[in-house]
């Protein structure tokens, strides 16, 4: 066992010599029985007392043929002075010579059966570079134990039991010498020293490093300290190795994450005190704090962003670990219980797999919407160029036209056409927000839109766009293969920083939102913004509601649909319903998650914009249908896309040519 073999090899020399100058505390006692022997030598033979003193005082340099030959000559002059021959064995076994150390030690004994010459052969038995025997261990132990009988006291007495104890394995008896250890020397080296290896001998590693911390502090030479805190170290099984590696980095990780919260948190809260200032300047441009504070949500969208990308390692090894972790288990009680092993394994794949997947997801290439050439709009194309030079930006390339009520900008292009400034500009508009919408309203929601392009809103997402994509592939994947459970380390990451991401993310699409109201209060006035958002809400909930009981009316009755937006089985049920769930949007609180603040707020705000815009504007009742030049057209051709994806789906209707 290395850790053994490190311990003897670390008491050598204090167990050698009887006494050395690293045990404090037990160097008085050292002295005094120094003196004592020599002072007995010199009446028996003064020359060899003076022989007796140059060789202790080689053996304190550590030079051990000089010590060996002047205690030779001392075994001359005084042939029965044991003391002389011990510390000649002593030596032998310092230069490697165990069988001599072995028979010097034993020629000892047989002059005198005293704890020091025990001591002594029972170190010479389990050190030295030959492997000891099970029959040299087993005497080494017992002669251990006969010197701590005759001198209870004796610190090397104890010492040497404990390097006995543990060469055979004897729990029991190094405990009990530990614990006379620490009576006898509290402060000395070696006696936290063997407390760490009984505690690494018992599997408390921890403890173990502890108290070997403290021999080292107490003096114990670094090549020493090394030597067996390695073989400690070694000795731990593997998952008490990683374990506190992988709590190191989790907690690192944990840290930065809270970290990327708390960040968030503050700058959403600022953003909310930004909001309600008049700019200095009629612009809805960031300006002082704003812009310092937008290019803040920048840096630290994109530190989330990276994060996350870094984080994806950390959980590929989290899932291992965990696996790896409940097959050790498994190993540890014995049993291998198959079925659960392959659900384990099954578990593990779909994991990574999904990981996998996540990291090569790509935004897809197809239109947002059913395009509409603007070359035979032309009215639409004028108001769209007219919208945009108030602003003072770049118009939309291109219209496209969704089912519902949306309302969007976005730029599609790679980077290098975003940085040239050719990337193509796209206005997504719902038809079903157009209902009942007017001419001044829909230039100040335009106006809205152009802002964000001013403001650059739409150019550099693609990183966080695809973190976002990257993170839904990823749970998409995990449920659909059945591990999305509490206990993956991948699902709870998706869940923990999802959230920290859509908290920061959205905290600075609200700042957005924020300074593209001002460009559509300071362009087109308050009041044509607040009717134009009050009426995009309004439509969002009542259009949802007519879509849902025509297409269901349609479906059950076998009605054909040949225009969904002028489809009407029957009078809507629920109008008082659908006008509290209208007031209810309008005065909703937002939570941490949203993307737009509350349209309270934002009515509350624009109205505080002194503005220069004419209040003409929010009078303008001109219908926006009218820059269209057929709205049948449009409508019974979104009407068929609508029909068309829910067939995809298993819904059937009847055909429209029956209508």
């Amino acid at each position: 066992m290395g850790i053994r073999r490190s311990a003897c090899a670390a008491v050598a020399a204090f167990i050698v010599w009887g006494a050395g100058p690293a045990l404090s505390s037990v160097q008085s006692e050292a002295k005094d029985f120094e003196q004592r022997i020599t002072a007995e030598l010199r009446v028996e033979n003064p020359q060899a007392a003076d022989l007796f003193a140059r060789a202790n005082a080689a053996r304190d340099k550590e030079d051990h043929r000089q010590a060996l030959a002047l205690y030779a000559q001392v075994r001359e002059l005084a042939p029965r002075f044991d003391h002389a021959v011990r510390r000649q064995a002593m030596e032998e076994l310092a230069l490697g010579d165990r069988v001599k150390a072995i028979a010097l030690a034993r020629e000892a004994m047989a002059m005198r059966e005293t704890a020091e010459n025990m001591v002594a052969l029972s170190a010479a038995l389990v050190e030295g570079p030959a492997a000891s025997s099970d029959a040299d261990k087993q005497e080494a132990l017992q002669l251990a134990q006969r010197a701590t009988q005759l001198d209870p006291r004796a610190f090397h007495a104890h010492l040497t039991l404990a390097v006995a104890a543990l060469e055979n394995q004897d729990l029991i008896t190094l405990e009990k010498a530990v614990e006379r250890l620490e009576i006898l020397g509290p402060q000395e080296i070696m006696t936290p020293y063997f407390r760490g290896l009984l505690e690494a001998s018992r599997g408390n590693f921890s403890e173990a490093e502890t108290a070997l911390s403290k021999s080292r502090q107490l003096g114990l030479p670094e090549e020493q300290y090394r030597a067996i805190s390695d073989a400690v170290r070694q000795a731990r099984p593997w998952p008490q190795r990683v374990l506190p590696v992988l709590g190191w980095i989790v907690g690192g990780w944990a840290a930065g994450l809270l970290l990327l919260l708390a960040t968030g948190t503050l700058l959403s809260q600022a953003t909310m005190r930004a909001a309600g200032r008049v700019p200095a300047q009629p612009s809805g441009e960031a300006q002082g704090s704003d812009s310092f504070l937008r290019r803040l949500y920048r840096i630290v969208l994109w530190l989330s962003c990276a994060y996350y990308w870094v984080s994806l390692p950390l959980v590929v090894l989290a899932v291992l670990a965990a696996g790896g972790g409940m097959v050790y288990l498994f190993l540890w009680i014995g049993r291998i219980p198959i079925k659960l092993l392959v659900i384990v394994a099954i578990l593990v794949f779909v994991t990574l797999a999904s990981i996998v997947k996540s990291l090569f997801v790509r935004g897809g290439k197809e239109d947002p919407g059913l395009r509409l050439p603007l070359a035979s709009e032309p009215r639409l194309r004028d108001l769209l160029r007219e919208v945009a030079g108030r602003i003072g930006t770049r118009p939309v390339d291109n219209v496209y036209l969704t089912p519902g009520t949306d309302l969007a900008v976005m730029e599609r292009g790679g980077m290098l056409r975003q940085l040239r400034g050719k990337a193509e500009r796209c206005l997504i508009l719902g038809v079903g927000v157009l209902d009942g919408l007017k001419l001044g309203p829909f230039k100040a929601i335009l106006a809205h839109e152009y802002g964000h392009f001013s403001n650059q809103d739409t150019a550099g997402g693609g990183f966080a766009l695809a973190v976002r994509r990257s993170m839904l592939t990823m749970a998409g994947h995990l449920a659909a293969g059945g591990a999305a459970a509490w206990y993956n380390p991948a699902w709870l990451f998706f869940n923990g920083f999802y959230r920290v991401f859509l908290r920061i993310s959205q905290g600075a699409s609200r700042l957005q939102e924020v300074l593209a109201d001002r460009w559509a209060a300071f362009t087109y006035g308050a009041a044509a913004f607040e009717q134009g958002l009050r009426h995009v809400i309004e439509r969002s909930v009542f259009f949802d509601a007519h879509a849902n009981v025509a297409l269901n009316t349609a479906v059950n009755n076998r009605v054909p649909v040949a225009n969904l937006y002028r489809f009407d089985p029957a009078a809507l049920d629920g109008q008082a319903d659908l006008t509290y769930a209208v007031e209810q949007a309008l005065k909703r609180e937002p939570s941490p998650y949203d993307s737009h603040p509350s349209p309270e707020d934002r009515f509350r705000w624009v109205r505080a914009v002194a503005g220069s815009a004419s209040a003409a504007f929010a009078d303008d009742k001109t219908d926006v249908w009218s820059l269209f030049r057929d709205r049948d057209k449009i409508e019974q051709t979104l009407t068929r896309t609508v029909c068309d994806n829910l067939r995809s789906q298993g819904v059937e209707f009847a055909p429209a040519a029956t209508a």
